[in-house]
């Protein structure tokens, strides 16, 4: 459930208790105080002025914050209810707060820049707010983007059907395998002579035995589609996790995924707040939390309808400025569009590819493979 909507008309993001706030200056009567009901004027307005910050479904309620009966601390957020009904369609089924998602759930490509958590975020989250000061970009262009996003999550789907098992095996086939597999050693026998020769690598012939039994899945992963693949161990569990369902493809974002990483990267390699949170050699991948950074570099490039050198430009125009940071201004929920985006993209590039798709992993483990196979050789051997 949202904790924050966006108001259609006041074009800004706004939790319950801001909300609440707006309608009694726009009213003129007092918001109501705990156990009463909202006037049903401002159920109304709710309900066909506020979207989800996710699916932009209408619809809203408003769920008011629980306190204790014996202390009056709060026991329960305040957020916003999409529910199903006669009025309502509820959230979009590709929703990010579908299901049964609880109050205060911020799904996990969400970015909420009101509430910094380190050194990193903090420094985005004013450059957030000097950015909107400024009016470089509004709160309606995060919305706007949103949207886009969202309209591209449903257009552009694939439905995960990789053997959750494969990633596991592969990460230990990479690990085993002979990284210089000579074909002119393929059709050497080892007889038993050869295998009793003092000093006798077998574990080396048993990595060339493994490479030559699985040649194709060696180079399938040497191919240029599957070369550079992401945490094969998340491949895995996204494949599990999400087995049968459509999901996001994310190949049809890849441009504006690259120009995001290199705004990213010169963003935190020349602004000061973040300097000293990075390392020289690898400044991005070095940020211990690197999602509020994308998302900000990611609005930049969106309002620039994605021309690095203009977002550049409007990034210097904020960071050079000397308006005061008006925190209030970075209550709204950011996005980054492109959370997990390598692991999705090395699940659909895995599964997809023709020497992949129709591999059984077999049921035995690769270790144990080798093990066997070096056992067997060394039986035959007499050691």
């Amino acid at each position: 459930m949202p904790l924050t909507v966006y108001s259609i008309a006041r074009k800004m993001e706004l939790d319950v208790e801001q909300l609440l706030t707006q309608l009694a200056l726009e009213t003129g009567s007092p918001a109501p105080v705990k156990g009463e009901a909202l006037p049903q004027v401002w159920k109304s307005h709710i309900s066909t002025d506020l979207e989800c910050p996710s699916c932009f479904s209408t619809g809203a309620e408003m769920v008011r914050a629980g306190r204790s009966k014996t202390d009056g601390h709060v026991v329960r957020q305040a957020y916003f209810r999409f529910s199903q009904g006669s009025d309502s369609p509820g959230h979009h089924p590709f929703c990010d707060f579908s299901g049964n998602a609880p109050a205060g759930f911020i799904p996990e490509n969400l970015v909420q820049f009101s509430t910094p958590k380190d050194g990193v975020s903090k420094a985005v989250r004013d450059l957030v707010c000097k950015g909107i000061g400024l009016g470089v970009f509004g709160q309606w262009d995060i919305r706007a983007m949103r949207e886009w996003f969202f309209t591209q999550k449903v257009d552009s789907r694939f439905t995960v059907t990789l053997d959750p098992r494969l990633p596991a095996w592969l990460e230990s086939f990479q690990r085993n395998r002979a990284w210089h597999y000579s074909e002119g050693l393929e059709g050497l026998t080892l007889t038993e002579e050869v295998l009793r020769v003092p000093g006798f690598n077998f574990q080396g012939a048993a990595s060339r035995e493994l490479t030559r039994r699985y040649r194709a899945v060696a180079q399938a992963l040497s191919d240029r589609r599957t070369f550079v693949i992401a945490d094969l161990g998340r491949i895995g569990k996204l494949a599990y996790d999400y087995q049968g369902q459509p999901v996001f493809d994310p190949s049809v974002l890849r441009p504006q995924y690259e120009r995001t990483l290199a705004l990213a990267a010169f963003i935190c390699s020349n602004h000061d707040p973040l300097i000293r949170s990075i390392k020289t050699y690898a400044p991005l991948a070095s940020l211990k939390n690197p999602k509020y950074l994308m998302a900000f570099a990611a609005l930049l490039l969106f309002i620039s309808d994605w021309d690095l050198d203009a977002a550049v430009g409007r990034f210097a125009q904020i960071a050079t400025s000397k308006e005061q940071v008006v925190e209030s201004l970075g209550n709204v929920m950011g996005l980054n569009p492109f959370h997990d985006f390598s692991a999705w993209a090395g699940l659909k590039a895995l599964q997809e590819h023709p020497q992949l798709r129709a591999f059984e992993v077999p049921s035995v483990g690769v270790k144990e493979e080798m093990e066997a196979w070096i056992a067997a050789s060394k039986k035959t051997a007499g050691l």
